[in-house]
């Protein structure tokens, strides 16, 4: 069931996606799309046509129509069902780490537990793909989730200092980058997602998130080099490797910090 709804959830990450593009003006709408496009539905990426609803069946709908629109038989991005396939198994992962829906707690208690986190997975995963797309972290998300951790920590924790130090460690680390980079290194959007960053993982966690991120981020950059697929002048989105980061450390977060190379942080 969790996995189901991890699938519905993906597929309203790439309808959010496509719309948020539309409302910066980095997609346009084209005449046919001008015409059949309506805000409250799901329509055709390139001609504009309203769906029905077994065209919007997440990986089923893609797999039966071959990875092409019904209507105008152009090629659907494979991204679309990628997204909703991994949605689906973060969500069951994170459920599963949490031991939610367990019988420890009532059930109103886990619905409202499993609301917070179908939440920030899905703002967590829209930024991710919005910055692979379009270098950009909309700010709407990343507040919605700054906002949504602060409560957490107000609400949550007897001690709110070391999350508020972990958001300032965070934050200014990146600052710092930014200033020295000359805006260049990396974005202002970063610098703010890892305000969130602090304040939902917490000290030390928050150093493991960010030495996940600059590895990995090293790692793909030193990959692209040598195959040719981006240059040194290549712009990449930093903010997928930071959430990469936050994913990990959110689950995974204290078996890394057992693991004795990072024994000096606790």
């Amino acid at each position: 069931m969790i996995f189901v709804l991890g699938l519905c959830l993906g597929s309203f990450v790439n309808m959010l996606v496509y719309r948020m593009a539309v409302k910066y003006k980095l997609v346009k709408l084209g005449r046919d799309k001008s015409r059949h496009y309506n805000k409250n539905r799901s329509f055709c990426d390139y001609c504009g046509k309203q769906l029905h609803w077994y065209e919007n069946i997440p990986i089923v709908s893609w797999l039966i129509l071959r990875g092409r629109s019904k209507c105008c038989q152009k090629k659907l991005s494979r991204f679309y069902p990628i997204i909703e396939l991994v949605t689906g198994i973060i969500l069951v992962l994170i459920t599963y780490r949490f031991n939610l829906f367990s019988g420890r707690f009532s059930l109103p208690i886990e619905m409202m537990q499993l609301f917070w986190l179908l939440i920030i997975v899905t703002l967590l995963l829209f930024l991710t793909v919005f910055d692979l797309k379009y270098l950009i972290l909309p700010d709407f998300a990343v507040i919605t989730l700054i906002i949504i951790s602060f409560l957490g920590v107000i609400f949550d924790e007897p001690n709110i200092i070391p999350y508020l130090v972990s958001a300032s460690v965070g934050s200014g680390f990146l600052l710092i980058l930014y200033l020295i980079t000359k805006k260049r290194g990396i974005g202002f959007g970063d610098v703010k997602l890892a305000v969130f960053m602090g304040l939902f993982l917490g000290w030390p966690k928050i150093i493991i998130a960010l030495y996940i991120a600059f590895i990995v981020g090293a790692i793909v950059g030193v990959v692209g080099i040598f195959f040719k697929k981006i240059t040194k002048k290549s712009k990449i989105a930093f903010g997928p490797f930071l959430i990469l980061g936050t994913i990990v450390t959110w689950i995974w977060g204290n078996q890394i910090l057992d693991l004795s190379v990072f024994q000096f942080i606790r």
